[in-house]
């Protein structure tokens, strides 16, 4: 029974993923515009050139760094931010109006601001960084807040620090929870950061290129579009593995 769950767990996605090929190609034949909706095979031959291509790594490279940078400060920040507020409900309270801000910030408008007061490589970066620590932070601290209490009290009466029961108490179970974190966190960085870049014209990134394809360019567009998603499922992919892995450890 588990080998024919497992053997639908991974055809009923590769059932999803050909119907909405289908459903593209029939609305490119449809239209029957290139510079409108470009077929699929159109978009996977724009695709081909790209990956030959050394400026496309080139920027595929620096949008990468940019978004694991991005993605290290606001977890950090998050995780501080969430532990504080988990563990005392003062400290809550003076955090929470800075989720709160941060959450509803007009991205638009910093973007624009962060142009004015650093430059094109920074301003993405902090939106980035912006915008996904308030999901953050409302995750780790909801992964904290269910930690095990009686399991820290009889740490605490054992005589464990705080490093002890931080590390062999409350780390391992909230493991899964942070690695989904991060495998989320991290695809969703990199889709923004992309989104960023095009609003800061940055120069040598996913987002510049986007922005340099001509009104008739749809086709490069799309491929370049393919990159973004197909590496963001990656990485959730992989983390969602190591989570439900990490579950085990426990």
């Amino acid at each position: 029974m588990k080998k024919i769950n497992n053997i639908f767990n991974l055809i009923l996605p590769i059932i999803t993923i050909v119907f909405l090929l289908i459903v593209w190609q029939g609305v490119a034949k449809a239209y029957d515009n290139q510079y409108i909706v470009p077929t699929v095979e159109s978009t996977l031959k724009e695709l081909g050139l790209l990956l030959g291509e050394k400026k496309f790594y080139i920027a595929l490279g620096a949008t990468l760094l940019r978004s694991v940078i991005a993605f290290l400060l606001s977890f950090f920040v998050s995780a501080i931010l969430a532990y504080c507020g988990a563990r005392s409900t003062k400290a809550e309270k003076l955090i929470l109006p800075i989720i709160s801000i941060t959450r509803t910030l007009p991205t638009i408008a910093i973007a624009w601001l962060l142009l004015f007061w650093t430059n094109s490589q920074v301003a993405p970066v902090v939106i980035t960084m912006l915008v996904v620590l308030p999901t953050s932070y409302t995750q780790i601290k909801g992964a904290i807040e269910f930690v095990n209490k009686d399991t820290l009290e009889a740490g605490k009466v054992d005589g464990a620090g705080w490093w002890k029961l931080f590390f062999k108490i409350e780390l391992p179970q909230i493991a899964p929870e942070l690695y989904s974190v991060v495998g989320s966190g991290l695809a969703l960085n990199f889709k923004l950061m992309v989104a960023a870049e095009v609003l800061s014209a940055t120069l040598k990134s996913l987002g510049n290129m986007i922005n340099l394809a001509t009104p008739f360019e749809v086709a490069k567009v799309l491929a370049l579009t393919i990159v973004v998603l197909v590496l963001g499922l990656i990485v959730e992919f992989l983390f969602n593995k190591l989570s439900k892995k990490s579950a085990t450890w426990q």
